[in-house]
C-alpha cells in the first residue's frame, strides 16, 4: 500500500564520459534528475552541451515542417491509431545516420518559399475580391476610374456613399456651392438598400472646400486603389483574369506543397522525436554541476531499478561514482506508485485526483474493490457490462503497443463489464426486461431467472439498505486505514484521539440505532449506548487539544460531535447506488415497452422496433456509463479518500524516451 521506496543518487562522472552516461540513464528510464538548490550547488560552472545549440535548431524547424505540412500530409496511420501506439520502431543509432544524411535547413527553406509564395497569392486574391465587391455596384460607372483613384492635373474626384434619404439634398446643394465647376454622379440603388454610391467631380483647387461640404453630410468617403485606372467594366475584367491566374497558381503552389508534405513528413516526424529525445538530455546534463574534469548529477533511482541501473553503467566503473543515500526530511521526494498486477487499472483513478506522498498509503488497492463494487451497482445491466467487456477487450486486442495509461484504463472498464455482468445476472437484468418484455426469448426466462437474488424494481428498499450497509462499511473502513496510518507514523495521538475515537462512537451509534429499530436484542442496546457513550467521552477530551484554556478545549470537543451528521450525510450519500442501479433498469425497460408498442405497427413495426431497441440501449449505454464511472468515483473521492488520503505528491519523472511520433528502441548504448 505504501509507494516505492527511492533513494538519492549522486553520479560523479568524468567529462569525457558523461554524455554516453547519461544516454544509458535515459535508455532505463529510472533516473530523475533534480538541478542542485543555491546552497549546495558545486564549484564551478554549470555544463553545457556544445550540440544543444543545433539541436534546439533543428528541433524547431522539424516544429516549423510539421505544423505546415501535416494537413497536406496523406498519413497513412489514423490520429487514433497512432495515439494507441500505432508508431514506427527507431534505433538512435538509425535516428542519427537519418540526421546525418539530411539536411533539414534547407527542407524548411524550401517549404518556406511555397508558404510564402501561398501567402502572397491568399493576400492578392482577398484584395482582388475587395476591389471586385467595391466595382460591382459601380458597373453603371461613366468615367475613367483614375479620376477617383488619383486624379487629372486640374480635376479630382471623390467616391462615397451617403444615406438614400440625404442624397437628394446633397446633389443640390453641391450643384448649388460649385455650380458649373462640379458634376455629380448617383449610382443606382436596389430595392432594399440603404445607401447608395454617390460621386462628386471638381476642380483641384476646390478640394478643401468639397471635403468641408461633405462633411455637413453622413457621406462616407470610399478610397479607389490607385492601380484602378481605366473604366469599371474593364477593370473588372482584368480583376476576373487576374484572379483566374492566381487560382491557377495557388493550385500548383498547393501541389508543391503536398509533393513536399509526402517527402518531409514521415523523416520530419522521427527527426523532431530524435532532437526531442536529445534535447531532454542535453537539459538535463546543464541542471548538473562540473568541474574541469568532471560532471556531477543528483537525483532519485526508485532502488528497485538500482541493480539495472548498476549493471548498465558496469562499463563505465572506472570513470564514474554512484553514491546512494537516504532521503532527508526536507527533501522533495517524489511518488512511484508501485501495486500488484489486480489492481494497476485503477492506478489511473488515483492518479486523477493526485499521487500520493512519498512515504504516504498508496490508496489505489484499498479503494479498488469498492469502485469495482460500486460501478456494477451503479450501471447493473448483465448485457450492457457484456457489451463493455466485449468493446474494451477488442480495443486492447486490437492496438496492442497502446501506452499504458490507456491499456490500463481500457482494463479498468472491462473489469467494470465484469461487475456489471455479476450484478446484472444477480438482479435479473438483461438490457432491462427484455427477456420477460419478448416472447421470443422465453426459453432464456428460467437461465435468466437461475442467478437471481434480488430485483431492485420489486424491492428497492432492499437495495437501498445494501447500499447504505456497504456506505458504513466503506466509511468505517476508512478510518480504519487511517487509524492504522497514524500507527505506522508513530502518531498515537492521532490514531486514539482521531481516528479510533471516531470508530469507537460510530460503531456504538450504529448498533444503539439497529438494537432501537428492533434488528438486534435489547441487549445490544445498552452496549451501544455504552460504546457511544465512550467514544463521545473521548472526543471530548481531545478534540480541543490544540486549543489554549480550559473553555476552548471543552466547546472544540462539543462542537466536535456535531461532526456525528457529516458522516450521516456521508452514508446517504450511497443512497446514489439504488438511484443510478432503478434509471439504467428504467430506462431499459421503458425502451422494451416502446419497442413493444412499435411492433404492432403493420407491415414496418418490426423494423422500428429493432432500431428502438438498437438504438436506444446504446444511447443508455453511453449516458449510464458515465453516470456510473463518475458518481462511484465520486465516492471515493469525497467519503472514502477523505477519511485518510491527501493526495500531495509529486509523480516521479524520470529522464526517458519522450516521443510523439514513433517508439525509440531501447538498446545497449556502446
Amino acid at each position: 500500500m505504501a509507494v516505492a521506496k527511492i533513494s538519492k543518487a549522486e553520479f560523479y562522472i568524468h567529462k569525457s564520459e558523461a554524455d554516453k552516461v547519461l544516454s544509458i540513464l535515459q535508455n532505463t528510464g529510472s533516473y530523475e534528475i533534480i538541478p542542485f538548490n543555491s546552497e549546495e550547488e558545486p564549484e564551478g560552472q554549470v555544463i553545457a552541451h556544445p550540440d544543444l545549440s543545433r539541436v534546439d535548431f533543428l528541433l524547431g524547424e522539424t516544429r516549423y515542417l510539421l505544423r505546415f505540412l501535416e494537413p497536406h500530409y496523406d498519413d497513412p496511420v489514423s490520429g487514433l491509431a497512432r495515439a494507441m501506439g500505432d508508431k514506427d520502431e527507431l534505433s538512435l543509432k538509425e535516428a542519427a545516420e537519418l540526421d546525418k544524411k539530411t539536411d533539414v535547413p534547407a527542407a524548411a527553406n524550401e517549404v518556406r518559399k511555397l508558404e510564402r509564395r501561398l501567402m502572397e497569392i491568399r493576400s492578392e486574391v482577398a484584395q482582388i475580391d475587395t476591389s471586385v465587391s467595391l466595382l460591382e455596384p459601380l458597373e453603371e460607372f461613366p468615367y475613367p476610374l483614375e479620376l477617383l483613384s488619383s486624379g487629372t492635373e486640374r480635376v479630382r474626384g471623390v467616391l462615397g456613399t451617403l444615406p438614400i434619404s440625404q442624397v437628394e439634398n446633397w446633389s443640390r446643394e453641391a450643384e448649388a456651392l460649385l455650380g458649373k465647376r462640379s458634376e455629380v454622379y448617383i449610382a443606382p440603388v436596389g430595392e432594399r438598400e440603404k445607401y447608395r454610391f454617390v460621386a462628386l467631380f471638381f476642380e483641384a483647387p476646390l478640394s478643401g472646400d468639397v471635403a468641408e461640404f461633405n462633411g455637413a453630410f453622413t457621406f462616407n468617403r470610399v478610397e479607389i486603389p490607385a492601380s484602378l485606372r481605366s473604366g469599371v467594366l474593364q477593370e473588372l475584367a482584368l480583376l476576373e483574369d487576374r484572379r483566374a491566374a492566381l487560382v491557377a497558381e495557388e493550385q500548383d503552389v498547393l501541389a508543391g506543397v503536398e509533393e513536399a508534405a509526402e517527402k518531409w513528413v514521415a523523416v520530419a516526424r522521427k527527426l523532431n522525436d530524435y532532437f526531442s529525445v536529445l534535447r531532454d538530455r542535453y537539459e538535463a546534463l546543464s541542471r548538473g554541476g562540473a568541474t574541469e574534469k568532471v560532471v556531477m548529477l543528483r537525483g532519485w533511482i526508485p532502488d528497485s531499478n538500482l541493480p539495472e541501473i548498476k549493471k548498465s553503467l558496469a562499463a563505465f566503473d572506472s570513470s564514474i561514482e554512484l553514491v546512494v543515500t537516504e532521503p532527508e526530511p526536507e527533501d522533495d521526494v517524489p511518488s512511484l506508485m508501485a501495486n500488484s498486477a489486480w489492481c494497476l487499472p485503477f492506478e489511473n483513478l488515483t492518479r486523477l485526483y493526485g499521487v500520493p506522498g512519498y512515504g504516504e498509503l498508496d490508496p489505489t488497492p484499498l479503494m479498488a474493490p469498492f469502485f469495482f463494487v460500486f460501478f456494477g451497482m451503479c450501471l447493473g445491466d448483465a448485457g450492457y457490462g457484456l457489451i463493455m467487456i466485449g468493446l474494451f477487450t477488442w480495443f486492447l486486442k486490437k492496438y496492442r503497443k497502446m501506452p499504458r495509461g490507456f491499456s490500463e484504463f481500457f482494463k479498468l472498464f472491462v473489469l467494470s463489464g465484469v461487475s456489471t455482468v455479476i450484478v446484472g445476472a444477480l438482479t435479473g437484468s438483461w438490457f432491462g426486461d427484455l427477456v420477460d418484455a419478448f416472447g421470443i426469448f422465453s426459453f432464456l426466462r428460467p437461465l435468466k431467472n437461475l442467478p437471481v437474488i434480488l430485483n431492485p424494481m420489486d424491492d428497492p428498499m432492499t437495495f437501498l439498505g445494501l447500499s447504505l450497509a456497504l456506505g458504513v462499511f466503506q466509511l468505517l473502513f476508512g478510518l480504519g486505514v487511517s487509524f492504522f496510518d497514524a500507527l505506522r507514523r508513530k502518531d498515537y495521538m492521532a490514531a486514539y484521539a482521531d481516528s479510533g475515537a471516531w470508530i469507537v462512537f460510530l460503531t456504538g451509534l450504529l448498533v444503539w440505532g439497529i438494537a432501537l429499530a428492533g434488528f438486534m436484542s435489547s441487549g445490544w442496546e445498552a452496549f451501544g449506548k455504552t460504546v457511544a457513550i465512550f467514544g463521545a467521552i473521548v472526543l471530548l477530551a481531545t478534540q480541543g487539544r490544540e486549543k489554549t484554556g480550559f473553555i476552548s478545549r471543552a466547546i472544540s470537543g462539543v462542537l466536535s460531535l456535531y461532526g456525528a451528521t457529516s458522516y450521516l450525510g456521508d452514508v446517504l450519500s450511497y443512497s446514489r447506488l439504488l438511484a443510478l442501479g432503478l434509471a439504467t433498469s428504467a430506462v431499459g425497460v421503458i425502451i422494451n415497452m416502446l419497442a413493444g408498442l412499435a411492433g404492432d405497427i403493420p407491415f414496418v413495426g418490426w423494423a422500428l422496433a429493432l432500431l428502438l431497441i438498437v438504438g436506444g440501449h446504446v444511447f443508455s449505454i453511453a449516458v449510464n456509463v458515465l453516470g456510473a464511472f463518475v458518481h462511484s468515483l465520486r465516492l471515493q473521492y469525497v467519503e472514502f479518500f477523505s477519511k485518510f488520503y491527501s493526495g500531495g505528491g509529486r509523480a516521479f519523472s524520470p529522464l526517458a524516451y519522450n516521443t510523439s511520433y514513433v517508439s525509440i528502441k531501447k538498446e545497449p548504448v556502446e
